[in-house]
């Protein structure tokens, strides 16, 4: 519940300071629509789960994977540890 705290916080942080900048009057430069593109153009985003990865048997399979070293030294990480 913690969390969704913060987004309301967040959330009405916005919502004041938006208040505030309309009060000034001040226009606000706008972006282009154009230049908004939909998240599957800068991102590979899966349409389905059939090939899920069981990620402990990803690590197995992987264990001389360089990347992996960050294990060693990440406590919060070792569960996951061949």
């Amino acid at each position: 519940m913690r969390q969704l705290g913060n987004i309301d916080f967040v959330e009405s942080q916005v919502r004041r300071i938006a208040a505030e900048v309309d009060a000034t009057g001040v226009p606000m430069k706008s972006i282009p629509s154009s230049s908004i593109t939909p998240p599957a153009a800068h991102y590979w985003i899966a349409r389905d789960t059939k090939k899920p990865l069981v990620l402990g048997e990803w690590l197995i399979n992987h264990a001389d994977d360089p990347a992996l070293k960050v294990l060693e030294c990440s406590p919060g990480l070792r569960i996951f540890c061949p």
